[in-house]
């Protein structure tokens, strides 16, 4: 019987989210909870056209486009089918089997998955739960020291939404000179940091973005990846020739003319973000500092019965109890006011099974099971 590799047969299981979500409140996996500016919507109605669908894309002029607006060379920008297909291209040019990614733990699985299905192997390291899920520069240094072929870092992170300082990502670029360093910027729109300019200061740095989050396209699959222009022109040569389609490369085009309405959409989650984490501090309810669109709250060993108690009532919120570390915790999408109002109404009376917990006491579960640095 024909056998895929082996090592794809020990793969573990990605959890997507579940079918149906249409018509629910989508607050599980971190979208833009209004949709996309209209403006691009319009757009497409009035310029999609029969060769859209019949001729191969061209890339030339939104490259140029896209690049003037983020401040890069077109030489040192890829457009990519979303930031899964820029990480994947990390792997495809620069991993062979039995090479090591150094990553903290908990954060978004897909670095790990892609380099898995490289033949790779993953040095984690534990975020620092006593110091309010700081990233332990000193412990990621130390992995550093066995020269690891990359290092991938969310920030601001996913699941926790935690931001590692800039101070932080020079001392681990300086630490790793010969380790590629992805710094993945997904959340930045909710953040406001950014090191995309350094690309041009640090030769092993590869940042990557995304309009799936604030910009509302998540459905078009619209990454990017900045790099110097000869790391780069590397990356380029491994990457599909046509990986976007032309509805998504116009698209990326529009969008970048409605940036005031999707920085106004950003200003509102982070605001709505803060009131909905005091209210969180006045239930008694502890969660992890976020900078992102999203925060993960510890509601205790009944979280899968919460999550499925608010979905009857066509609230969806991300339960993490498939993964040992996160068990008891929801990752919560904020939205609008509005939807925050429907969520809290929903949410207070569920308090009762909701288990209270503050400092270090709140974490101890995810301290449990997760060791200091281990090599999978």
């Amino acid at each position: 019987m024909l056998r895929p590799r082996p090592l794809i047969e020990r793969l573990p299981k990605y959890y997507p989210p579940e079918e149906g979500r249409a018509g629910k409140l989508r607050l599980d996996f971190n979208e833009n909870t209004v949709g996309c500016p209209a403006g691009i919507v319009s757009f497409l109605r009035r310029t999609l056209r029969p060769e859209w669908f019949s001729l191969y894309p061209e890339y030339g002029r939104a490259r140029r486009i896209l690049a003037r607006y983020f401040g890069v060379a077109p030489e040192e920008m890829l457009i990519t089918n979303g930031v899964d297909d820029a990480i994947k291209l990390i792997c495809d040019v620069f991993v062979e089997p039995g090479d090591v990614l150094v990553t903290p733990t908990p954060t978004f699985a897909i670095y790990q998955f892609f380099h898995a299905v490289a033949g790779g192997r993953t040095a984690v390291v534990r975020y620092d739960y006593d110091a309010g899920l700081r990233l332990d520069v000193g412990k990621m240094r130390a992995v550093l020291g066995r020269r690891p072929r990359w290092m991938a870092l969310a920030n601001p992170n996913n699941p926790t939404g935690t931001l590692i300082p800039k101070s932080d990502l020079r001392a681990l670029l300086l630490a790793a000179p010969d380790t590629l360093v992805l710094v993945d910027e997904a959340y930045f729109d909710f953040s406001g940091q950014t090191i995309l300019p350094w690309i041009r200061r640090y030769p092993n740095l590869v940042v990557s973005r995304t309009f799936s989050k604030a910009f509302g396209l998540a459905g078009l699959r619209l990454g990017f990846l900045f790099a110097n222009a000869r790391l780069a022109g590397w990356l380029r040569r491994a990457h599909a020739v046509y990986a976007v389609n032309s509805v998504a490369a116009a698209c990326a085009v529009e969008a970048i003319r409605h940036d005031k309405e999707v920085r106004q959409y950003a200003r509102q989650v982070r605001a709505n973000r803060e009131a909905f984490c005091r209210t969180l501090t006045e239930m008694g309810l502890a969660y992890a500092p976020s900078a992102a669109n999203f925060v993960l709250v510890r509601v205790g060993a009944r979280g899968p019965e919460i999550a499925r108690r608010l979905r009857a009532q066509g609230i969806l919120v991300r339960d993490w109890s498939h993964d040992r570390r996160l068990r008891g915790y929801l990752r919560v999408t904020v939205g609008t006011e509005a939807q925050m109002r429907r969520l809290a109404r929903a949410w207070k009376p569920l308090l009762p099974v909701m288990e209270p917990g503050k400092g270090r006491a709140a974490w101890m579960d995810l301290i449990r099971h997760s060791p200091p640095a281990v090599w999978v």
